[in-house]
């Protein structure tokens, strides 16, 4: 508690400092679903960030941009590999409401659904995050997880406006972990054999050979980090952009490139062996608005991105970095004396693995294209307009893989020669192959839309109206899967304000899919929302320092459809067992239901309930803040809860999924920011931000539990159930046999010894279990995110700088780099400070050479505080003078440098970064950049 009010407290103490030379809010216009709405009269709750922001922090993903910027969105970055760094699974609307994985919300670029991997920040005019049910229910069954709105960059009425950026920049990863050397886990290792009972294996002059590196093929010490991986990459992006119109044609053109590449060591920079990791992509847009008579109006907007990716050939990011840790210092050299590769029967060289094995390679592109065509019926009925558009989206990829192998070999020195040369003698494995070309076609995906719209926008005196009818027909097709997945939505919007004081929206949505069965295929999601402009009255005249001020709040249903199987109504068969028949016994196979049908199935629903402020404070403060609580119930679980374990069916595959989960979530967003001026030539902004969201199980059909703490129900979503450490044991636990004391509880886990981990027996029936296990700490989504950013421009010069951090979350540390020995691995780093007789306050339990279960447990012993503070980015920047830029022939001449992700205050010192829970994934990158931005 205390935590979050330092949080909470340093947010309103920050946004009550000075602010940047930027609006109060980012426009007067906020997207909404299908339409835009005055931001005063707006009822909804939404976030939104302009894209010349986002053009501030250099990340080569538009996803991993929007961290810290928008309230409510929480975004966790898993990899920094080029190509795989974001996954929309990774984000959260308001948090977690379900216990399901299926909660990615959806991306709707300028109407239309589409990824957010492919595009380009040059290309974003503005990103809206819709929250409410006011916001969401108009998208029907798929709207519980949010909506992220993309609206790309339009033409306007001017003269030709010319804009050109490059931007280039060095990579380095914000941590990485470096596996301790031969002499160090030669010494440990000994150390764990000694506790197993057994003799040592390196003598004292290996340890010293290992020690002095007197030699390097007999006793290596290779640091198989520094053999793979560099300390820094390039990453280059640039745009040229056109924008203007005039004459009935307004246009928006742009191409851009981005080019980031890997860390691998040593590989063939033209990929003709081998592969860096590397990611380049090509973007293209060229929106086109034509005004074909007064009132009668056509558009063509299309996105188009080309992409390569390109990775080793023996593996994955986690392949490489595990080989890192599960290869000993001390296995073998990295080429042996004749230059052949190192190697043994056991292990494979992780160099050899990145630069003989070959390379994968794959092409795609992406491409959106919307076509509308609006007129506009005033001459007929004021205010009344109707329009079509047809969207199409389409990705495709081809894959083009290398592969070949390579032999290896290890070496016994047998003698020496007349000289005194050492006298070896190799032992291959495996053998060498000729690389081997395929091509193939890897995947596509289609969407294809078609709305129909029809809006009426009229004030009569004091009173506004505003209605929307919508049509929306989408089909999505996947290669090689059977069935399109197919929706069609009728859609309404009602908004009335008297005086643009009193505000009422009603919104509702009639959408079916194909998903369930006939006759429950369509479903109503309705929402309400109201506004009063409480700075508009008449009482509040006397509050000169109240500018603006707006109360408002929102009910209301939305849906989640989004399942882990299609056609869940209906029945399910395939191949198992066979049957006999005839004297002969002749087998024939047979066919059995894999799952029970639930004709009753439907989609999760969503009540949402919302209440905010926005409020501007003395010309300069603006404050928004938002109160939400929601329910959703109707989740897909498996129903072990409901069906008894006589029947059968609870117990195998067969158990259908059904309606039975329900959770509820609540939380409150808080964004202040102040900005002024002193005189003319000196801006200032400040801004803070800090948001939260807590779920509760209230339902999930969990089968019957031995103990009531082992069910989910009644915490909160994905809160991990773990054994509880209670320190090591110690001597006096164990009899003079070594066995444990009979009046302690007894761990089922393998034997134990002193310098173990002892578990808390927590149902105290003298042993130690799974049924030990219990809910503890928090999940690894963030309960807590915060921002905070300022910056002042100073003539030509200006500097901007963004915190962005998360609070209340756990990590649990596992894997190669943290468990010592373990499947004939290295020693973690942690392991320096382990369990002895003679120190018995280590960090860091016994070691040993077996394999063993007990001390590598998920439990509390492992357990960190994922909880971080990012310096997200700074920049600073110079704008030539005027007379310099006109005798240039130019606009404006911007130079500027930034840096990404500079540092970072988290609990796990060198093992890793806090925000990947996976600490064996490709690390996180820190840039640092230089650019230039052309006006003409």
């Amino acid at each position: 508690m205390k935590y979050k009010i330092h949080i909470i407290g340093g947010a309103l103490m920050l946004s009550s400092l000075s602010g940047y030379a930027q609006e109060i809010t980012d426009t007067t216009v906020v997207n909404v679903a299908y339409g835009v709405q005055s931001s005063k009269t707006q009822s909804a709750a939404i976030s939104t960030v302009k894209g010349e922001r986002l053009m501030e922090i250099t990340s080569p993903t538009v996803g991993n941009s929007l961290k810290g910027m928008l309230p409510g969105l929480s975004i966790l970055q898993k990899s920094g590999e080029p190509g795989y760094d974001f996954y929309m699974e990774n984000m959260f609307t308001r948090g977690v409401s379900s216990f399901n994985s299926k909660q990615q919300m959806l991306v709707f670029v300028d109407g239309f659904e589409a990824p957010l991997d492919n595009i380009s920040a040059e290309e974003i005019e503005s990103v809206s995050l819709l929250k409410d049910a006011a916001a969401l229910a108009i998208y029907g069954s798929r709207g519980a997880n949010g909506v992220l709105l993309i609206t790309t960059k339009k033409g306007y009425h001017s003269s030709p406006k010319i804009g050109f950026r490059m931007q280039t920049g060095i990579q380095m990863p914000t941590i990485m972990d470096t596996p301790m050397d031969a002499y160090n886990y030669a010494r440990l290792y000994n150390q764990a054999l000694e506790n197993d009972g057994k003799a040592a294996l390196y003598t004292n002059e290996a340890l010293a050979a290992y020690q002095s590196g007197s030699n390097q093929y007999l006793y290596p010490n290779v640091n198989w980090k520094n053999q793979l991986y560099k300390n820094t990459t390039p990453l280059t992006m640039g745009e040229l952009s056109f924008r203007g119109g005039g004459g009935g044609l307004n246009y928006y053109v742009m191409a851009g490139l981005m080019h980031n590449d890997g860390i691998y060591r040593g590989t063939d920079s033209k990929q003709r062996e081998n592969a860096n990791v590397n990611y380049a992509r090509y973007n293209f847009r060229a929106n086109l608005d034509v005004d074909i008579t007064k009132y009668f109006r056509t558009f063509l907007y299309s996105g188009v991105s080309f992409a390569e990716k390109t990775t080793p050939g023996a593996g994955g990011a986690d392949d490489y970095l595990k080989s890192v840790w599960t290869t000993p210092p001390n296995a073998f050299p990295v080429y042996n004396p004749n230059g052949s590769i190192g190697g043994t029967s056991l292990y494979t060289n992780p160099v050899a693995n990145l630069l003989n094995r070959g390379l994968y390679k794959e092409n795609s592109r992406s491409l959106q294209v919307i076509f509308g065509l609006q007129y506009d019926f005033s001459a007929l009925v004021r205010g009344l307009s109707a329009k079509v558009m047809f969207g199409y989206y389409n990705f495709m990829a081809e894959s083009s893989p290398k592969t070949r192998d390579y032999a290896r070999y290890s070496l016994a020195q047998t003698g020496v020669d007349a000289q005194n040369n050492p006298v070896y003698n190799y032992t291959q494995y495996g053998s060498d192959a000729a690389l081997t070309a395929t091509e193939g076609f890897r995947t596509s995906q289609s969407r294809i839309g078609l709305q129909g719209q029809i809006d009426y926008q009229r004030q009569f005196g004091d009173h506004g109206v505003h209605a929307m009818l919508l049509m929306h027909n989408d089909r999505y097709q996947v290669y090689d899967v059977r069935d399109d997945e197919c929706y069609v939505n009728f859609a309404g919007r009602l908004s009335y304000d008297y005086q643009k004081r009193y505000i009422a929206e009603v919104v509702a949505s009639y959408m079916g899919t194909d998903n369930y069965a006939r006759g429950r295929r369509f479903g109503v999601f309705p929402a309400m929302s109201a506004a009063w402009v409480v700075s508009s009255e008449s009482f509040m005249k006397s509050l000169s320092w109240v500018d603006f001020l707006k109360l408002r709040t929102s009910y209301g249903l939305t849906g989640n459809n989004q399942t882990s199987a299609r056609y869940i109504y209906d029945e399910s068969y395939g191949g198992s067992g066979s049957y006999l028949f005839g004297t002969g016994s002749s087998q024939s196979s047979g066919f059995t239901e894999k799952t029970l049908a639930n004709p009753f199935v439907t989609w999760e629903k969503k009540r949402m309930f919302n209440v905010g402020i926005d409020a501007t404070l003395w010309k300069n403060l603006s404050v928004n803040f938002d109160v939400f609580h929601e329910v959703q119930s109707d989740i897909l679980a498996y129903p072990y809860a409901q069906v008894l374990g006589i029947v059968g069916a609870s117990y195998g595959s067969i158990l259908p999924l059904m309606n039975v989960g329900k959770v509820t979530n609540h939380g409150f967003e808080l964004k202040a920011r102040y900005q002024g001026k002193v005189r003319d030539n000196f801006s200032y902004f400040a801004e803070a931000g800090t948001w939260y969201a807590m779920s509760r199980v209230d339902e999930q059909g969990e089968d019957v539990k031995p103990e009531s703490y082992l069910y989910k129900k009644g915490n909160s979503v994905w809160k991990p159930i773990v054994l509880e450490a209670d320190g090591y044991y110690t001597a006096n636990d164990f009899d003079s046999n070594g066995k444990l004391n009979a009046n302690l509880p007894q761990p089922r886990f393998g034997r134990v010894a002193p310098g173990d981990i002892k578990y808390k027996d927590y149902n105290n029936d003298q042993v130690v279990d799974e049924n030990d296990a219990h809910p503890i700490g928090n999940s690894t989504v963030p309960a807590w995110n915060y921002m905070f950013s300022g910056g002042f421009k100073y003539k030509g010069f200006d500097f901007s700088v963004m915190f962005q951090g998360v609070a209340q979350r756990d990590i649990y540390l596992r894997g190669a780099n943290i468990y010592s020995f373990q499947n004939n691995g290295t020693a973690s780093n942690l392991a320096l400070d382990s369990w002895t007789p003679t120190h018995t306050d280590a960090s860091y339990p016994r070691l040993s050479t077996m394999n063993f279960s007990n001390n590598y447990r998920t439990s509390t012993f492992w357990r960190r505080n994922g909880s971080f503070l990012r310096l997200r980015n700074v920049q600073v920047g110079y704008e030539l003078a005027n007379s310099v830029t006109r005798a240039l022939r130019l606009s404006s001449v911007y130079f500027y440098v930034n840096a990404t992700n500079l540092f970072t205050l988290d609990h796990l010192g060198k093992l890793g970064d806090a925000e990947q829970d996976n600490l064996l994934s490709y690390p996180l990158m820190r840039t640092v950049s230089v650019g230039l931005k052309l006006a003409f």
